[in-house]
């Protein structure tokens, strides 16, 4: 989100693998964490929440027999439903009535009718029009039927058996530029805010857990010699879930943890048991770019009234 709002990234396509047609976003794939879900229903979700437009690329085709990406559009006959098709002129002797393709009136006399053996001078004394010639059962037809191929079991299904799958591509929105400049603006304040507490900061960067596993975190500030930390989350409309997670991590790190609301709201009916024991601290982001220590708790995400919950006191610092 930040590169396509830098402009260093224009937008997010697909691409298909020549051999196996699976789909990857390999531009989104690689800023994605490996805990994210898949990078289509990261894709799929930001775009429901309006922060990116999709717009129609292609559609894809999956077979219904071996469930391979990518089948084939084929024609095929509509007496043997054979591919082996082609596209030709099918020619009409009218002394006789006979039809037939162009090899068909061609032997060793020159051009002959193969019914009445009649010789004619050239192809130009038949009727012609375009048809379809089926190389595999000998018939001559006017309309093909559509089919799809699998390029590994090599069925032949009707594109009715076939599952859909639309490819889209990704731009950013007005909405999630607004979005993420919001989310950028209050961990840069975060940032700003601890080092005014002479804690050394990083923005976007890693922790190590209890169970050494590096995890991601928005802000980290760290002051070894007091042994001073704090780990920070920024978040549109944080709940039970994203704080429980945050201190969990804090725990791990013996750090205080912070939570940044950039809407304004908490979600959640126990979010008051969570922070009585001043292990979090929740902010808000105001519409002049601040910090404050007021929020909105509500329990249903799309809810507008509740009560204004006010935190007494900033978090204070670890020295243990």
């Amino acid at each position: 989100m930040t590169d396509l709002w830098e402009d260093s990234l224009d937008g997010i396509y697909p691409t298909v693998d020549i051999e196996t047609g699976e789909v990857t976003y390999p531009e989104a794939t690689a800023r994605l964490d490996e805990r994210d879900d898949s990078t289509f229903e990261v894709l799929e979700t930001l775009a429901e929440q309006d922060r990116l437009h999709r717009e129609f690329q292609e559609k894809q085709y999956i077979c219904p027999h071996c469930e391979t990406k990518g089948m084939q559009y084929t024609s095929a006959c509509p007496s043997c439903d054979s591919p082996e098709t082609i596209r030709t002129e099918r020619y009409r002797h009218v002394e006789c009535g006979y039809e037939g393709i162009h090899d068909q009136f061609v032997d060793d006399d020159g051009v002959v009718c193969p019914k009445c053996e009649m010789v004619l001078e050239s192809h130009d004394y038949l009727k012609s029009e375009t048809a379809n010639f089926c190389q595999n059962c000998d018939t001559i037809f006017e309309t093909a039927k559509h089919r799809l191929l699998c390029r590994d079991c090599r069925l032949i299904a009707q594109p009715t058996r076939a599952t859909e799958r639309i490819l889209y591509q990704y731009h950013l929105t007005d909405q999630g530029a607004k979005w993420i400049e919001e989310q950028l603006t209050a961990r840069q304040l975060v940032a700003e805010t601890l080092q005014n507490r002479t804690l050394r900061t990083e923005i976007d960067t890693t922790v190590t857990n209890g169970s050494g596993e590096e995890v991601p975190v928005h802000v980290f500030g760290q002051d070894e010699l007091l042994n001073d930390h704090v780990v920070a989350a920024v978040h549109e409309r944080p709940d039970e879930g994203d704080i429980t997670n945050l201190l969990a991590i804090a725990v791990d790190v013996d750090a205080h943890a912070m939570v940044v609301t950039t809407s304004g709201t908490v979600v959640g009916e126990d979010i008051d048991q969570l922070i009585t024991d001043d292990q979090v601290t929740i902010l808000q982001l105001t519409k002049d770019d601040t910090l404050q220590r007021e929020y909105e708790i509500i329990s249903d995400p799309t809810a507008r009234n509740s009560i204004i919950a006010r935190i007494a006191n900033i978090f204070e610092p670890q020295t243990g």
